[in-house]
C-alpha cells in the first residue's frame, strides 16, 4: 500500500460534514465546533501513535522562509511536509527567552503576526506508511464521536467510538503486516565472512 498523509483539514471537514456542521477553511478558523477538534486532534492521533507502538517523534524547528499571510495574518511560514500536525508555536527572545504567539494553520502554512521567523513543534511520523484510509477513517470517527457528545447523544458517540477502533485495527493490521514483511536483522559483513564459510 502506497503511503498518503491526509490532510488535518480534509479530516476535520470530513467529520464536520458528516455531522451536519459546515466546512472550515483553516484548522484555527474561530469557530466552537473548530476549536473543539483542533483540540482534540492530537490527543487521538498522538494516542494512537503511541498505544500502537508506531514510531513518531515531536520536532522543533525554526522557520524563517516566509510567505503573505491569511486569515487576517500577514505572514505564512510553510509547515514542513513531514508534519502530522503542528503542536505549539513561538519565538524566542535574544536571552532564549519563549514567547507563546497567535497562530493559524491550515494544510500547508502556520500564518502569525511575526517577521522574523517562528518557531515551530510538530509531530513527525519516521515511517508514514501507516498513514493510509483506515487510519485516517478511524481518526475521522474520533472526532465525530466528540461532536455528537457535544450534542449529547451518549449513544451514538459510544456506537462512532467502536467504528473507530475497528478501523484503527485495521490499520494496525496492514501496518504490522507492512513492518513484518522487511527482515528486522542485516546481517553484516563480518558476521556473512564468519558464519557463510563453507
Amino acid at each position: 500500500m502506497s503511503a498518503h498523509i491526509f490532510s488535518m483539514l480534509e479530516i476535520m471537514n470530513a467529520a464536520l460534514m458528516s455531522e451536519g456542521f459546515e466546512e472550515i477553511v483553516t484548522t484555527s478558523d474561530g469557530s466552537d465546533e473548530c476549536r473543539l477538534l483542533s483540540r482534540n486532534w492530537p490527543l487521538i492521533v498522538e494516542r494512537e501513535m503511541e498505544d500502537s507502538l508506531y514510531s513518531f517523534a515531536r520536532k522543533q524547528v525554526f522557520v524563517n522562509a516566509r510567505q503573505t499571510g491569511r486569515f487576517g495574518y500577514p505572514y505564512a511560514y510553510p509547515t514542513p511536509p513531514q508534519a502530522l500536525h503542528v503542536r505549539n508555536v513561538w519565538v524566542e527572545g535574544e536571552d532564549g527567552t519563549r514567547t507563546k504567539i497567535e497562530w493559524v494553520q491550515d494544510g500547508e502554512a502556520v500564518h502569525v503576526a511575526e517577521p522574523d521567523g517562528i518557531y515551530v513543534e510538530y509531530a513527525e511520523a519516521a515511517d508514514p506508511s501507516f498513514w493510509g484510509p483506515n487510519f485516517a477513517a478511524a481518526v475521522q470517527m474520533r472526532l465525530q464521536a466528540v461532536l455528537l457528545r457535544v450534542r449529547d447523544d451518549r449513544s451514538a458517540a459510544a456506537a462512532m467510538d467502536q467504528q473507530a477502533e475497528m478501523a484503527f485495527q485495521r490499520a494496525r493490521t496492514i501496518s504490522s503486516k507492512a513492518r513484518s514483511a522487511k527482515d528486522p536483522y542485516v546481517q553484516s559483513r563480518y558476521a556473512r565472512a564468519r558464519f557463510n564459510r563453507g
